[in-house]
């Protein structure tokens, strides 16, 4: 059975020490953020470094770039692709073949490498933000190693420069699930229960813990009725509150749950700035051992990241 593939999407930045956000196409001595990474990349690839204290060995694998143009031959944006292999180590276990039954040891010093891909994309021009898309399998991933190893290659130019992920929720993909998508639960939750409440129920009030929720499950023609709330919301006209209201009952917190091409997705109106956004491609990737084979997830991860810079409004 094929291993769920996804590509998780973040902002990216380059900030100084005053907290100044960098132009990503001239980091230092004109330099490219790009340019400065495969340099990087060029430098440590091959070379397995190993986190002590996390207990972890990263390696850059692979890498190819291009600057993409337009229909009238102008640069719009550079993007580059690469794959990472990473694993931890410190844990003994046993290996058992499920055909034969046999058993191997593993020891702690041995690492389990998985390979990861990446990309990063930034617009031509005074830019000050980029995407970046993280490719993990299940509930594996490479974050925190790959934005360690940014984070070093940008102060081994400057100590001062940080590099930034930030979640982002581009229009188009909040569109897609709230309208093409199916509502299967809309879900409202209140963190402190009235004192009346908590005395009839017969439960401590105030208690940190304890929350109410109610849910609607199948709402069937919510999102068509209420199309005009969701516009004004998303203008910021009104409050996440005002698109449903019910007697009696003031919530913190609102969450839809969709579902879409197979994919479940719960977006909670409260904090969609905090929205990690990420693309089931499982179905589209070409797998080789539980893993995406490379060439198959680059032109995946090419579009993708278009369809985000235009979503973020970074390319028209």
């Amino acid at each position: 059975m094929a291993k769920k593939i996804n590509l998780v999407i973040y902002g990216l930045s380059v900030l100084d020490n005053n907290n100044k956000r960098l132009n990503l196409n001239a980091i230092i001595h004109g330099n490219s953020l790009i340019e400065i990474i495969k340099e990087y990349i060029d430098k440590n690839k091959s070379n397995y470094t190993n986190d002590f204290e996390k207990e972890l060995i990263f390696q850059f694998d692979q890498y190819e770039s291009e600057v993409v143009y337009n229909d009238k031959s102008k640069e719009e944006y550079e993007i580059l692709c690469g794959r990472v292999k990473t694993g931890e180590y410190g844990i003994e276990s046993e290996l058992v073949n499920i055909l034969t039954g046999d058993v191997y040891a593993r020891k702690a010093e041995q690492a389990d490498l998985m390979p990861f891909g990446f990309c990063i994309a930034v617009p031509r021009g005074d830019v000050t933000h980029a995407v970046i898309l993280l490719q993990t399998m299940g509930v594996y991933g490479m974050k925190v190693s790959l934005q360690n190893h940014l984070q070093k290659c940008l102060m081994d130019l400057n100590p001062d420069f940080r590099i930034s992920f930030k979640a982002i929720a581009p229009k188009e993909y909040i569109d897609r699930y709230f309208y093409k998508g199916i509502l299967k639960r809309i879900r409202m939750i209140r963190y402190e229960i009235p004192q009346d409440v908590s005395e009839r129920m017969g439960i401590n009030y105030g208690v940190k813990q304890t929350k109410e929720e109610r849910i609607i499950h199948k709402p069937l023609g919510f999102m068509e009725r209420n199309k005009k709330k969701f516009q004004d919301w998303r203008a910021g006209q009104c409050s996440y509150t005002e698109i449903v209201e019910m007697d009696g009952y003031e919530y913190d917190d609102l969450k839809l749950e969709f579902s879409l091409n197979g994919t479940d997705k719960t977006f909670n109106l409260k904090n969609m700035d905090a929205l990690v956004v990420n693309e089931d491609i499982t179905k589209k990737v070409v797998q080789s051992g539980g893993h995406p084979v490379f060439s198959s997830l680059v032109p995946i991860m090419k579009q993708t990241a278009r369809e985000y810079l235009v979503g973020m409004g970074l390319l028209i």
